[in-house]
């Protein structure tokens, strides 16, 4: 019976792959983006989350916090900015207007220096330097949990799909890893390490699709990436004049990575940089910022279903990239996020790819 539905599926397949080609062709998603960044004013003095469009207009600040912020995440699904506070050590989410501010959590925490959200299963991860563990709780800040007691540095980020959180650690002044491990902490793993004296991943970002990880470094202030198991580290940015790269995030639909420089040896003024994902076409994208420590990129238009490889198009090639993962049980096959991988979640997709973007 299963041999079956899946030379039926494949027939489907074929028929709708042809009608595709010529039907829908090569097209281009076209939306502004907005960066969110937390930034810390020239010594210390104070600290807001900001945004500013990808074109590096429109500037303003969202909520002042004071010079505590280190990191924020967004729930896009409900307009919601969570974001750490280490001077008086507290987790909060406010809105992305910046009304309604509230503190979700401040148990036995230290120095959070970095958080994630998991919109998906309805949680928010976030890391603390001087208790050295990953904790978790439910979005309101319910049910904590300890994932893991670890060397915590300063990056985390969750694979939604793939079931995995990511996070660097702080081995010493300079040395320091990224590891992974399951959602719960189990299973813990080294995924990018070097025998280099000095290498110190700090904040980090996935591309799961693509099979990379990206890192800045202000140890020897370069902006980096591996493949997801560690291997064919690459540099793609070196600071000049020993400058702090910070925040780091991907924009994927344009191959874009972002990223928070320092611009002075101090530390007390920074920019928004951004360069192709193989480290090409650098470019500026704001200046006369404080330290930019976390960034995110948000779509202000809804993302298209049918980018399945989230390139920027919607075309043949994520027709067969589907098929691909979903053949191979792959976990970015459950289309419908119902958690199966069944026929429903072809037919899911179908739609969403026939209704374009």
């Amino acid at each position: 019976m299963y041999s079956k539905t899946i030379s039926w599926l494949c027939g489907v397949a074929g028929r709708a792959a042809g009608a595709l080609v010529g039907a829908i062709g090569l097209s281009s998603l076209a939306s502004a983006d907005t960066i969110y960044f937390a930034d810390i004013m020239p010594g210390f003095l104070d600290g807001s989350l900001r945004r500013i469009n990808t074109d590096g207009t429109g500037l303003e600040t969202v909520l002042v916090t004071g010079s505590g912020v280190r990191s924020l995440d967004i729930d896009r699904d409900a307009g919601r900015i969570y974001w750490t506070e280490v001077n008086a050590p507290s987790i909060h989410r406010v809105n992305l207007d910046g009304t309604d501010d509230e503190t979700i959590f401040t148990f036995d925490v230290e120095f959070p220096s970095a958080i994630a959200v998991d919109a998906m299963r309805g949680k928010v991860y976030w890391g603390d330097q001087l208790t050295n563990r990953l904790v978790r709780t439910n979005l309101d800040g319910s049910s904590p949990q300890n994932v893991r007691s670890t060397l915590f540095h300063r990056g985390i980020a969750i694979d939604e799909a793939g079931g995995k959180v990511y996070w660097s650690t702080s081995d010493s002044k300079l040395r320091g890893d990224i590891l992974r491990s399951n959602l719960d902490g189990s299973s813990p793993e080294t995924v990018v390490s070097s025998l280099d004296e000095r290498f110190k991943p700090n904040t980090i970002a996935l591309d799961v699709a693509g099979g990379k990880v990206y890192w800045t470094d202000y140890v020897v202030d370069v902006v980096r990436r591996s493949n997801l198991d560690g291997s064919s580290i690459e540099t793609l940015y070196g600071a000049s004049g020993n400058f702090n790269p910070r925040g780091i995030a991907l924009d994927l639909r344009r191959g874009k990575i972002y990223w928070g420089q320092d611009i002075d040896f101090d530390g007390t003024s920074g920019m928004i940089m951004r360069m192709s994902l193989d480290g090409s076409l650098i470019e500026t994208v704001a200046e006369n910022l404080g330290l930019v420590n976390s960034l995110v990129i948000v779509p202000d238009v809804e993302e298209c279903a049918a980018d399945f490889n989230a390139d920027g198009f919607a075309n043949t090639a994520d027709f067969f990239d589907f098929l691909v993962a979903f053949f191979a049980n792959d976990a970015s096959a459950d289309f419908n996020h119902n958690g199966f991988i069944d026929s429903s979640d072809f037919f899911d997709f179908l739609i969403a790819f026939f209704a374009g973007c």
